[in-house]
């Protein structure tokens, strides 16, 4: 069922949501499920956080 789902999901035309995350020390991959596919991190409460936090401190 999950490599069924894999498979529509990479061959289908939802690919694109396919994102890698942007924090600077993560790897991780996730499928955005935001409203307009702008999401940019894997998980908001860890590298999102990381990098509002780094930003904050720039300032």
């Amino acid at each position: 069922m999950l490599a069924a789902d894999a498979v529509h999901v990479v061959g289908g035309y939802d690919r694109g949501r396919i994102k890698a995350c942007e924090g600077s020390d993560c790897a991780g991959l996730f499928f955005d499920t935001s409203r307009g596919a702008n999401r940019r991190w894997c998980s908001v409460n860890t590298c999102g956080n990381k990098a509002k936090k780094a930003r904050l401190a720039n300032k």
